[in-house]
């Protein structure tokens, strides 16, 4: 049996998943990011700075992570140090991103695959928004439209959670969700001036003052951000991951992890750490030009591997071999070290715990793998992926708010940058929402930038098969997951949704 989901909702862009099934076990699968972009062909011959403002237009739902990571590789190139409150400030802004991104990834886009909407209409309490969101879920599934509202127009059928309330919690806190991520967004806003896309992440720091009342009111959002994440984010995600645990063993692809530093300390170290592990053996620090990024099953006519920024150009192949050869994505294949990776929260968790270097994430994780009966390797899994996420955000929420209460007030986070530079290049490197990213840059004569490279978090999770005909990480997801139901293959989007795939991003 051979299955085509196109496109996948409920994710950010546009991919194609085929699938083949034979008894009842997927044992190919090819994900195919249907676009193209071109954003760092943009980038040639314009100003260095202007790598930070164009790049965040690779995506409005992590703008935030590819200012940083061209800030950064402009910083690296000019060898700038930035000062105690661009460090903080900076943490204070990608931070309350990361939180608002991981709250929209549950609730908003992932939830639903857990969720009985239905249970909706045996609310029978007094809550406002609960009785008017009953009011138009029942007008929805009743209705004579062709096409209701997708949100509740579940296609898989008895595969949702049957205790009606814990699903009326979960779709309480569905809706309070909202107003979490609207707090997060106004932190974000405070220092980055607006979300998406701030203009005050700049290469030197961050240009806006810390003045007393921004710090007031970014800490009293935190701390009522903190409540939401801690008492009902990590709860329910905990409480969905005890209801749907042969979901650690599910969604289990290669055993090798790739994590780039990010959220400084102030004594240089970072709350997650940069590092590789294969078979979860842990290797301190990345080394960015063994990335090596393939095209044999990509869009273009180069195919061998690349190093960054060892091409100029990329070519789309003609429309004959377009439709006739064995390509089948816009996305390239990255492989670091000759190794298919995973990136994102699990990694950082995964790759983290084995280094030792957080005890407060370790303790969390030894806590919760005792409750859960589960071990690290566990978290290489549809439900570890899940969980990843809300151990990291408890951490992130506990750091922005020492961060804040750090920081100098009205001392200026920001170092302004004297003269143009010429011939030096520079590489950006953090945690974006979904995982490792990486920026290149090439400055040439006077500042104008010679060649650009990303690869970016998406790039390495759904990539293709690579010049040796291995899978890409969500692929091998897939392949070996056994389907309970043909008719019914839940298990395909709780798979690729634990990844949570950002296909702009992934083609840029």
């Amino acid at each position: 049996m051979k299955l085509t989901i196109d496109p996948v909702t409920r994710i950010e862009g546009h991919l194609k998943v085929n699938v083949e099934i034979k008894n009842s076990k997927i044992v190919s699968a090819k994900c195919s990011a249907d676009m193209y972009r071109g954003l760092e062909k943009a980038l040639k011959g314009y100003d260095y700075l202007t790598a930070i403002q164009i790049t965040q237009r690779t995506c409005g739902c992590c703008p935030y992570a590819h200012a940083e990571a061209a800030a950064l590789a402009i910083e690296d190139a000019l060898q700038i140090e930035l000062n105690k409150n661009a460090k903080l400030l900076r943490n204070m802004v990608i931070g309350a991103y990361k939180l608002k991104d991981y709250l929209l990834h549950f609730y908003t886009l992932s939830s639903l695959d857990f969720i009985n909407i239905n249970s909706i209409l045996e609310y029978n309490g007094n809550d406002i928004k609960m009785l008017e969101f009953k009011k138009y879920v029942l007008k929805e599934i009743s209705s004579k439209k062709v096409f209701p509202s997708p949100l509740f127009t579940q296609k898989y059928k008895n595969v949702y959670i049957e205790n009606s309330k814990f699903n009326l919690t979960l779709i309480k806190h569905y809706l309070e969700n909202f107003e979490a991520m609207k707090k997060a967004a106004e932190m974000v806003k405070i220092f980055g001036a607006k979300a998406p896309h701030m203009t005050t992440i700049e290469a030197g720091g961050i240009t806006t003052k810390p003045t007393a009342d921004r710090l007031i009111k970014y800490i009293n959002l935190a701390k009522d951000l903190k409540e939401f994440i801690y008492n009902k984010y990590f709860e329910d995600v905990l409480r969905v991951a005890k209801y749907f645990k042969e979901y650690f063993k599910i969604g289990k692809g290669v055993n090798n992890f790739l994590t780039f530093n990010t959220l400084q300390n102030l004594d240089g170290s970072y709350m997650f750490v940069a590092g590789f592990s294969k078979d979860f053996r842990f290797e301190e620090g990345v080394e960015p030009y063994e990335i090596v990024e393939y095209s044999n099953y990509a869009y273009y006519k180069e195919n061998g591997g690349y190093k960054p920024l060892e091409l100029d150009d990329l070519h789309p192949v003609d429309l004959e071999e377009f439709e006739n050869s064995e390509k089948y994505t816009w996305s390239r294949a990255p492989r670091y070290k000759g190794h298919v990776v995973e990136v994102g929260p699990a990694a950082i968790v995964i790759n983290t715990y084995l280094s030792g270097k957080n005890h407060k994430l370790n303790k969390i994780v030894n806590k919760i793998n005792s409750e859960l009966d589960i071990s690290i390797k566990d978290y290489n899994s549809v439900m570890g992926r899940h969980l990843s996420r809300a151990i990291v955000s408890m951490m992130i929420i506990d750091k922005l708010i020492e961060d804040a209460l750090n920081v100098d007030e009205g001392v200026l986070g920001f170092t302004q940058l004297k003269h143009p530079p010429s011939n030096v290049k520079g590489v950006g490197l953090t945690e974006a929402t979904r995982g490792a990213l990486a920026h290149f840059i090439d400055i040439g004569e006077n500042g104008y930038i010679r060649n650009y490279e990303m690869v970016v978090p998406t790039t390495w999770n759904i990539s293709p098969k690579d010049n040796r005909d291995i899978p890409g990480a969500l692929e091998s997801m897939l392949i070996g997951t056994h389907i309970k139901d043909e008719n019914n293959p839940i298990e395909i989007s709780r798979i690729i949704r634990s990844t949570d795939p950002c296909l702009a991003c992934a083609v840029h």
